[in-house]
């Protein structure tokens, strides 16, 4: 049996709501829902009861607001808004804002729930003009086209596609599950290294008795002012994975004044808020001739004689050691840093170089494996919403 197709102008009323009122006088004890654009929240929502705004009797009154029943689809229609592509189904009657398109069918005839899982798929975007100025015309809205199967057929369809749905919520749960597992595998591990710390006795160091803290520019000095160094912003140390993203590259004339110095090896700490609080913390690797500049809101630590970096990285990035440093920060709010001086007097564990070696080794591949999982999170979040569309195109493609 073959669908027929109509234009949603045949099967619905489609108009837009009016403008909002201006006057607290107009929402002073108000009873009838007000529907605006925040109301739907940049995404989509199945049954909009609550409303921020209700307005009173003297504003449907005075200002001839326009009212929706219960059951129809809004949607954007103008603004920036339109680019999330959201909708809502109302499950209340309510006055509507002149900033969304309302779709009023008769429900003997259209399924709500069907009308906005096809508009789901619909993609607003393809009908706006321009870009820079977004905004959808009614009539425009009026000629879509939509297969309509009967009702029965409908809520079949409805059906089958929220079992789906169902399906693919549960598999993102148990994705977002594992991720959140994966992320305290480190935090756990470096606990068990500080407990063993104590158990085993190992001396503690402050920080300026293992690492040079911030050196001096001098060691370049000889340098040919031509030579191409790696130059890294705070914007390319990743707070999730710990690592620079990207380098950037530069004349040594250009970066050796105003910035930070380090080299191969060196450990890059925010020392500015937010981005100490978030963890961007870095070691320096393969770097442009072994040198490197970058922002000026860097510590820079460099481990003397037997302490390896990674012994040192993975203390000061973690969660606790940066939770400490964020109580001694100093400086007005907004631009709050981590003095010197709290690096240089930070204490740390530091077993034999044989050992730390033996646990660098175990952090380096728990830390891959955080990794890896969070990679796969983003691709896998990035499928949920192509099987989401696929599974709806399906459903309304397909005419028979």
């Amino acid at each position: 049996m073959t669908w027929s197709t109509k234009k949603l102008g045949e099967i619905a009323r489609i108009f837009a709501g009016s403008s909002a009122p201006q006057a607290s006088k107009y929402f002073k004890n108000g009873k009838y829902p007000f529907v605006r654009v925040s109301d739907l929240n940049g995404g989509e929502i199945k049954n909009i009861i609550k409303t921020r705004d209700y307005v009173n009797d003297l504003a449907v009154k005075e200002l001839r607001l326009i009212k929706a029943k219960k059951n129809s689809i809004v949607f954007p229609k103008s603004g920036a808004a339109i680019l999330t592509n959201s909708r809502a189904i109302l499950g209340i009657d309510a006055y509507i804002v002149s900033h969304l398109a309302v779709v009023e069918t008769n429900l003997s005839y259209v399924s709500p729930d069907y009308l906005f899982l096809f508009l789901s798929n619909f993609d607003m975007r393809n009908l706006i003009n321009d870009p820079a100025y977004p905004s959808l015309k009614l009539s425009d809205i009026k000629e879509i086209e939509i297969p309509l199967p009967p009702l029965s057929e409908q809520k079949r369809i409805v059906e089958k596609i929220e079992k789906l749905f169902a399906k693919i919520d549960e598999a993102e749960r148990l994705r977002a599950e594992s991720l959140a597992t994966s992320a305290t595998l480190l935090p756990s591990a470096l606990h068990q290294v500080f407990s063993r710390a104590k158990k085993e006795n190992w001396p503690t160091k402050k920080l300026r008795e293992i690492a040079i803290l911030n050196p001096k520019k001098q060691e370049v000095n000889s340098l040919s002012d031509n030579l191409l160094v790696s130059f890294v912003p705070m914007s390319a140390v990743d707070e999730i994975t710990q690592t620079i993203k990207e380098y950037e590259f530069r004349r040594l004339s250009s970066v050796k004044k105003g910035y930070t110095y380090f080299k191969e090896g060196d450990i890059l700490f925010a020392k500015i808020t937010p981005c100490m609080e978030n963890g961007k913390v870095a070691i320096a690797k393969n770097l442009k001739n072994g040198i490197g500049f970058g922002s000026t809101e860097f510590h820079v630590l460099r481990p003397r004689d037997k302490v390896l970096a990674e012994w040192i990285f993975y203390i000061v990035g973690s969660h606790a050691f940066r939770e400490e440093a964020e109580r001694h920060m100093t400086g007005t709010a907004g631009q709050q840093r981590v003095p010197i001086g709290f690096l240089e007097d930070a204490k740390i564990p530091l077993p034999p170089l044989s050992e730390q070696k033996k646990i660098v080794a175990y952090l380096d591949a728990l830390s891959q494996k955080s990794r890896e999982l969070q990679k796969l999170q983003q691709q896998t979040a990035a499928d949920f919403s192509a099987l989401r569309q696929s599974v709806l195109a399906q459903a309304f493609n397909q005419n028979s």
